[in-house]
């Protein structure tokens, strides 16, 4: 696994913006900071996982980048729905909680078939 320090900055940097955008967009004050700590970490780790992880195997990285994409796109849709409902912090944990676990998991089957 080799990882690309200028394109982890930029997905660093791309999910501070997107934490933002949930701060700004927030429709209550309530759990203001969890949504944006929530999706700040979300989104670091899967957009990471598509713009600077890579791996040195003859199958290439195609899956893992997949998959990141979709839980990308997964989580964000979550904290899309989260960020205009009036919640309490039990469900938003469990359900982030719970993609993130399963992009572990996932991710996790995904280098061990590749390597």
């Amino acid at each position: 696994m080799k990882i690309n320090p200028v394109m982890l900055i930029v997905s660093l940097a791309i999910s501070g913006l997107i934490a933002f955008g949930f701060y700004t967009l927030n429709k209550g004050e309530v759990y203001l900071w969890l949504i944006t700590i929530g999706s700040g970490l979300l989104s670091s780790i899967t957009l990471s996982g598509i713009l600077a992880v890579s791996f040195n195997v003859k199958g290439g990285t195609g899956n893992y980048k997949i998959v990141s994409v979709l839980f990308f796109l997964i989580t964000l849709i979550s904290n899309i729905i989260f960020n205009f409902l009036d919640f309490t912090p039990p469900p938003y944990i469990i359900v982030n909680g719970i993609l993130f676990l399963l992009y572990v998991t996932v991710e996790y089957g995904v280098i061990k078939a590749l390597s």
